[in-house]
């Protein structure tokens, strides 16, 4: 193996590049490439709009139909306002761990396909190993649609997908489908000594979240005991408006997402609740100024992750792992996309969501190790 490709050495040199959503992911993209076309492998690129994103697919093995996808997303969260005890991008090992943004979400997991990819291009094999490493997966999975898309344009039907997030190396066979959306609450602006002259965006936006809430408690009525959760949620996770404290607000934002079971419309369930607060909310706000109004956009839709009992994914996963059990977990990933495109999909990575999105994140070193043994038994079936 080339000197600094073993998977710790490729988690630190992925973690030093600063992905966070906002900015390009074209530093780790490239060198990913570099490492795959160096052992022959067989690369394709889509972009965002701007050019300033990329997906990258990579195969080696036979130019055959089948084979296995190993996918990892690209980009991190922000560090803004986190309380690090370190630079969150100058990873450092302390006690048998990993520090830094993306350790365990999910730069590890990619690191450990790097990795191997030296033993993949040595080996017999009879199916291909596909890498694919998307962007924008922590703004609502947007970025791997076009990756999917390309795949099938260019008549790559892959059998199986493992997705790597940190699942402590179990496996996920389920998980919640999600949206996330931005309520923009308009009003009248007024002085603030006479709020019946006006229409105070900022108390409509207050209305607004507690009608999330109540919404959420009746939601609890469908549940699936697998998840935990066991039900579909709705929050505000964010709101903004207002210019002054004596000025009745024009206008407010309030942010939120639903994290829905699977098999379950997140899309028919938010028009619910716009439904819902378009008929017990605005009437009050447009008696006081007629041009009052709740406006509601999705920003992100995902689907999430079906159980499939006979799912391909599902079995290779147990017969590596040794386990029988499988989970299901609360957060998304682009599993469901990949299963919504035709192509069985688990979840199976190094690491703990636990320490994910949170200052000093971490994945323990035996994780990686874990999901290097994971990935040769991966390769070592693709040349059975």
């Amino acid at each position: 193996m080339p000197a600094g490709h073993d998977a710790v050495s490729l988690a630190k040199r992925l973690v030093a590049l600063d992905t966070t959503s906002r900015n390009s992911n074209l530093a780790l993209i490239d060198l990913a490439e570099a490492i795959l076309q160096s052992e022959g492998a067989r690369c394709r690129r889509t972009f965002d709009a701007g050019g300033a994103k990329a997906n990258l697919f990579a195969t080696l093995g036979p130019d055959c139909a089948g084979g296995t996808v190993l996918s990892g997303h690209t980009d991190v969260v922000p560090v803004d306002e986190q309380d690090w005890t370190t630079d969150p991008f100058r990873p450092e090992i302390r006690d048998g761990k990993l520090f830094g943004r993306g350790t365990a979400d999910m730069k590890s997991f990619i690191a450990a396909a790097l990795s191997l990819a030296p033993e993949i291009a040595a080996s017999p094999l009879r199916r291909p190993i596909h890498f694919a490493f998307s962007y924008d997966e922590e703004v609502g999975c947007a970025g791997v649609g076009s990756l999917l898309a390309d795949m099938a344009a260019a008549g790559i039907r892959p059998a199986l997908a493992i997705i790597g997030e940190p699942t402590g190396m179990r496996v996920v066979g389920a998980h919640k489908g999600g949206a996330g959306m931005r309520t923009r609450c308009l009003g009248q602006e007024g002085h603030s000594s006479a709020p019946d002259k006006g229409a105070n965006a900022v108390m409509m936006a207050g209305e607004f979240v507690a009608l999330l809430e109540a919404f959420g408690q009746d939601l609890k009525s469908d549940s699936d005991s697998s998840f935990d959760p066991p039900h579909t949620t709705v929050q505000a996770t964010m709101i903004s408006g207002g210019t002054a404290v004596n000025i009745l607000a024009r206008e407010a934002v309030v942010r939120w997402e639903c994290r829905s079971l699977p098999e379950r419309d997140a899309k028919a369930i938010v028009s619910r609740a716009c439904e819902e607060a378009e008929r017990t909310i605005l009437p009050k706000y447009r008696a006081r100024a007629s041009q009052s109004r709740l406006e509601t956009a999705i920003a992100s839709l995902y689907p999430g992750l079906r159980l499939d009992a006979d799912s391909p994914a599902i079995a290779l996963a147990c017969e590596i792992t040794g386990l029988n059990a499988v989970g299901t977990v609360a957060y998304g990933t682009e599993a469901g996309l990949f299963q919504e495109a035709g192509i069985p999909a688990v979840v199976c990575g190094p690491g703990s969501i636990d320490q994910a999105h949170r200052a000093d994140e971490f994945v323990e070193l035996s994780q990686i190790e874990a999901c290097e043994s994971f990935l040769r038994g991966v390769v070592a079936r693709a040349c059975g």
